[in-house]
């Protein structure tokens, strides 16, 4: 049983999922854009363009240029009213991202599966070929001279004074496997405004998993559930109790 904060770092939780687009179109999400709606009621499209010149060059200055574009619909973005959630959806993959304070993972996992609802006869036996969740976890410490009293994962200089020149920014990212699985896991920690008295500290944990499923909400509410499991053991693995106490 994971600890319970009362009040959580996440700033925005996500869940993603690929899936083999064979024999679905784009356009073919538009038949439930009346059911999308009742939940996201904004919708936008994010337009790709391709432009090809052929064999020309562009030359320097200003000139005219004869070329050829390709514009298209990469994805449908659905939003909530005050658009802190949003549901995109592509022809390979659907995100959906929640920037709302953050109330615990089942509501979480709720809401995602729920955003889902509406597209469950155009999904039924597709195939997912990956899973994943990302939660981006933020703190404000007003003194961060011993980072260790915060963090388990470091990043360190061999002597004292190593560095030339103050620092202002540091980050670093580790890319795991868990072992036995097709799961693993991207984690970014970064600090900003090393040179002030409030000092800003990501701590983001992407959980992918690349096995393949047949898309069934159950199925992938269980996925989510080990997904959970993975980004826990990191969360948890890495803070230490001084900033859990932060966080209550």
């Amino acid at each position: 049983m994971w600890k319970t904060l009362n009040n959580p770092p996440v700033v925005v939780a996500l869940f993603q999922f690929k899936y083999n687009p064979t024999g679905i179109k784009l356009n073919d999400f538009l038949k439930y854009d009346t059911l999308l709606k009742h939940n996201f009621p904004i919708r936008k499209e994010n337009i790709q363009v391709g432009i090809d010149l052929g064999g020309s060059s562009i030359p320097l200055g200003v000139s005219k240029i004869t070329g050829t574009s390709d514009a298209k619909i990469g994805s449908y973005v659905y939003f909530s009213v005050d658009q802190k959630i949003k549901l995109e959806i592509s022809d390979s993959k659907i995100t959906y991202i929640d920037e709302r304070r953050y109330n615990g993972w089942d509501n979480f996992k709720e809401s995602a599966l729920k955003s889902l609802s509406p597209l469950t006869d155009i999904l039924t036996n597709i195939e997912v070929v990956r899973t994943s969740i990302r939660f981006i976890n933020r703190f404000t410490f007003d003194n961060f001279d011993n980072p260790q009293d915060y963090f388990k994962t470091l990043i360190s200089s061999s002597e004292d004074n190593q560095l030339p020149f103050p620092l202002r920014q540091y980050g670093f990212r580790l890319l795991m496997d868990v072992p036995e699985t097709d799961i693993y896991s991207i984690v970014n920690q970064n600090v900003e405004n090393v040179r002030t008295n409030n000092f800003i500290y990501t701590f983001d944990i992407d959980v992918l998993d690349n096995q393949h499923l047949i898309f069934d909400k159950e199925t992938l509410a269980a996925n989510m559930e080990n997904l959970r499991q993975v980004k826990n053991e990191i969360f948890f693995g890495n803070v230490t109790q001084k900033t859990l106490d932060l966080c209550n």
